[in-house]
């Protein structure tokens, strides 16, 4: 179901200027995400959830989803404004803070899966994993830390979300 198919969406994509706030990514993902990570299928979606109860920063997103009973955080997400998109230090930064987020969630669950995550910057997304025994997040296979932008790269974003979803609904 490609998701600029529906207007709202489209909407949100053109709300996308030089000048635009982190809210207006945040607008975009949270209209996506709830296409592919739908409660009929057990997900929730969390926008400005702590990674633990007692840390006080906020990630962007987090994906749950519950398995007998058990709610666990799977995805995590942090996005950042487009003026922002050609600046490297801009996305190193996201990915270190998406790093901290991912360990805290770690941490707080006891199962040791891997968990995933998506850096956006502007228009562009990059997906990562992070592996039990990690430290770091890895690009997602296949993406070769590739950047997707929202509307141009709509296939391949459609289907790795598709990818997500079966690989955490297991």
């Amino acid at each position: 179901m490609p998701y600029m198919q529906y207007p709202v969406i489209k909407t949100y994509y053109d709300r996308l200027k030089k000048d635009s706030l982190e809210a207006d990514v945040d607008a975009m993902w949270n209209n996506i995400l709830h296409l592919y990570f739908t409660i009929q299928k057990n997900y929730g979606v969390e926008q400005e959830s702590r990674p633990l109860k007692a840390v006080s920063k906020r990630t962007d997103f987090t994906v749950r989803y519950v398995k007998n009973g058990i709610p666990k955080k799977i995805i995590v997400i942090e996005d950042k404004r487009v003026a922002y998109e050609t600046q490297s230090l801009a996305w190193a930064d996201a990915v270190i803070q998406l790093t901290g987020y991912l360990k805290l969630v770690r941490s707080e669950q006891s199962e040791n899966d891997i968990l995933y995550a998506i850096v956006t910057v502007g228009h562009y997304s990059r997906f990562y994993l992070f592996a039990p025994d990690d430290d770091q997040v890895t690009d997602y296979p296949g993406t070769n830390g590739k950047a997707f932008e929202f509307k141009k790269d709509e296939a391949q974003i459609e289907s790795l979300l598709n990818e997500l979803v079966t690989k955490t609904s297991s």
